[in-house]
């Protein structure tokens, strides 16, 4: 009796303790698949290795908003191998240009996780059944691809590089650093990261010699012995810590084949798990030698996912959006303002109150099937209001859906046509009007999913401004008009008024004025001792103003692109008749004197312009007097300052000469005295033969008088 009860506690200990190792393990994975992303079906797309240590298997994701989401599980427990491969209809055809995307799982175990994973491509004779040369324990140093380096005594790359996948090229996500170097762990297939720093992406090909190094150890204890390690060469290396890969989060991969260029481009994490936007991620290409994939040209290759584990292990999950040839889609978004009739870029503002046209473009590319039964999981932009839908194809067809009940800004639609070569479009188009909110608002960028068992395409709307649509009023404090005289300036009060709850000062507000329909330079109200007063000064130069009426026309807008009402502001300047030029300082030429009798004539620095904005009719008269020509000694000049008028000559005093007269046309006219004069009219100087040389000077006064009728 003793013995029985002794045993079966043993047993009872030994049940406890493998329901705690499991218990862990689970959590992980049933987290993983509870979050998975939305992916496709995996049925007659992989098929399980055929080699009997495979552990690989589909399975079905638990994730309620991934409905029909099927996930590679490549490994989950210790000193395992797993291999995934594409079916015998989906090899990877390395003709023509094919994209891959897909959502990756490492677990959540950070620098503990081992080993990682790697995405394939094979010719290996075996098929199915290709492995790594592993005899009777799995290394996960391999990653289900790699050679084996179990052989300390190996000296070159050779034996090692035939116990991988053959004709092969890998793309391995390695959660763990295989970096021992010492005599003690040669042979224990431990060293290809050696000079790696941390958890990474890279690729090389499995079964080139080139692809490893062996590297030369000994020890002296008990001994002399020698040994080799393998390191692995790694090409177009991404690298992080060691919340790259392993911390728990799905992680996006996204592969572009150029068969052209025989490049393969990498970007990873360019998809927030959460929320299924774009992010730019970090991308590598690798340019491929098909001579060692494919030896036989046959232009094509099967492709899928392997794992190996350790004496620790992860959780390696694979759940796929799009599959290399089976169905090319791709989706857009467009956002368009129909009140403006723009289209919304990235970063651009849209008007409250503004009506809008959103659309989803799905286009079949190409495919060995149809994208049939497709889901469009929309996740609609915020602040707008949606008054209805409607689905289209290029068939011409159509379907209106139903927007009434919206939540979260949530709205699925099952399409009811498939898309093929012979009905390649359809389009999803909501059309509605914008909220008006009271201050700006930035709406982020919304991501929505397009799903079908056979593909997964996703698009992004952009992320906008929504600025609020206000009524400002604008008014004049200075009535509707003013009169100035002329040479003022004119100024008009105004003030503008912004709705109540609005947080605006002056300095928000900028002030646009067109005088006699041109425009004037804008200004910012100034704060001011009240910056929410909204009180401003329009001035007006004198010399922008024309003689009579002026228009000043007003309006204010505030940052979001509001404009107030237009405020109308009359100046009147009164008639003038004025000077509007006359020179400073005008000369006669330097002369050299001759004893004779001289005619002096007049320099081009003369400048005598009358200004009349009277009404027309109006005549105005130009007089002239002088003083006496003289040196700064007060010597006099011997001679005479005339008016010459053709052959009638009239000597200038200080007796009031007329020199010239006009008449008005009501059109501000312009009159430049001098220009009708010529070199033997108007003010000449004359030197009598008694003058003494010397620089003289005199005081010529013009006046401008109003002629009456």
């Amino acid at each position: 009796m003793k013995f029985r009860n002794w045993l079966g506690l043993l047993l009872g200990l030994s049940i406890l303790g493998m329901s705690g190792v499991v218990g862990h393990a689970d959590a992980d994975y049933d987290q993983a698949l509870k979050t998975a992303p939305q992916g496709i079906s995996l049925d007659n797309i992989f098929t399980p290795g055929t080699t009997s240590n495979n552990q690989a298997s589909v399975v079905t994701t638990t994730n309620p908003a991934a409905s029909g989401t099927q996930a590679a599980k490549v490994n989950n427990g210790k000193k395992q191998f797993g291999a995934l491969w594409s079916t015998s209809d989906n090899v990877f055809d390395l003709t023509k240009n094919q994209s891959a995307s897909m959502w990756l799982y490492f677990g959540n175990t950070g620098k503990k996780a081992a080993d990682g994973m790697a995405f394939v491509l094979q010719n290996d004779e075996n098929g199915l059944a290709a492995t790594p040369g592993y005899g009777k324990t799995v290394s996960g140093e391999t990653l289900g691809v790699w050679g084996v380096d179990t052989d300390k005594k190996q000296t070159t790359p050779d034996k090692l590089a035939t116990k991988a996948i053959q004709n092969s090229w890998a793309l391995e996500f390695d959660t763990h650093l295989n970096t021992s170097t010492n005599y003690g762990n040669t042979g224990d297939a431990d060293s290809f990261d050696v000079g790696i720093s941390g958890p990474h992406i890279a690729n090389n090909y499995p079964a080139e010699t080139s692809t490893y190094q062996m590297v030369r150890t000994s020890t002296l204890i008990p001994i002399y012995s020698v040994g080799y390690y393998a390191t692995q060469t790694h090409e177009g290396v991404l690298k992080g810590d060691y919340t790259m890969l392993a911390n728990g989060a799905w992680h996006h991969l996204t592969l572009n084949w150029n068969a052209k260029g025989k490049k393969m481009t990498y970007t990873f994490d360019d998809k927030d798990p959460a929320t299924g936007k774009v992010q730019t991620g970090i991308s590598e290409s690798a340019t491929l030698d098909l001579v060692k994939i494919d030896p036989n040209d046959t232009g094509e290759a099967r492709w899928g996912f392997t794992g190996a584990t350790g004496d620790s292990y992860e959780n390696n999950l694979v759940v796929m959006e799009e599959v290399p040839g089976l169905v090319d889609a791709q989706a857009t978004s467009t956002l368009t303002d129909t009140t403006t009739g723009k289209k919304i870029n990235d970063g651009d503002v849209m008007k409250g109150e503004d009506t809008f046209e959103l659309t989803y473009q799905l286009n079949y590319l190409s495919g060995k099937q149809s994208w049939k039964d497709i889901q469009a999981q929309l996740q609609l932009p915020a602040e707008l209001t949606y008054e209805t839908a409607e689905v289209t194809y290029a068939d011409g067809s159509s379907t209106v859906v139903d927007v009434s009940n919206l939540t979260d800004n949530q709205l699925t639609i099952k399409l009811s046509e498939a898309l093929s070569e012979a009905n390649d479009e359809a389009t999803i188009k909501l059309t509605g009007t914008a909220s008006n909110p009271k201050a700006p608002v930035n709406v982020d960028a919304a991501a929505s999913t397009f799903s079908a068992v056979n593909s997964v395409v996703s698009a992004e709307t952009v992320a906008f401004t929504l600025n609020p649509t206000l009524e400002l009023y604008a008014a004049s404090l200075s009535g509707s008009s003013t009169q100035v005289e002329a040479g003022e300036d004119a100024t008009m009060k105004g003030i503008v008024v912004v709705p109540e709850g609005v947080n605006l000062t002056n300095a928000d507000m900028t002030v646009h004025t067109i005088l006699n329909g041109k425009s004037q330079t804008d200004f910012k109200i100034p704060d001011g001792s009240d910056p929410a007063s909204g009180r401003f000064d329009v001035t007006v130069a004198a010399a922008d103003l024309q003689t009579g009426k002026n228009t000043l026309v007003t309006t204010v807008e505030d940052p979001y692109g509001n404009v107030s009402n237009t405020v109308t502001f009359t100046i009147t300047v009164s008639p003038q008749l004025v000077f509007n030029t006359v020179a400073e300082k005008s000369s006669f030429e330097d002369t050299t004197l001759t004893g004779a009798q001289q005619k002096v004539k007049r320099t081009l620095d003369w400048q005598v312009e009358i200004l009349d904005t009277r009404e027309a009719g109006a005549k105005w008269s130009l007089q002239v007097t002088s003083t006496d020509f003289t040196r700064a000694d007060g010597q006099k000049l011997a001679g005479t300052l005339s008016y010459y008028d053709g052959d009638d000559r009239t000597p200038i005093s200080d007796t009031p000469i007329a020199v010239g007269q006009g008449e008005s046309t009501g059109n501000d006219d312009l009159t430049n005295v001098i220009d009708d004069w010529d070199e033997d009219s108007g003010l000449l100087l004359e030197v009598n033969s008694a003058a003494v040389q010397g620089k003289y000077s005199s005081t010529v006064t013009w006046s401008l008088n109003n002629v009456p009728e």
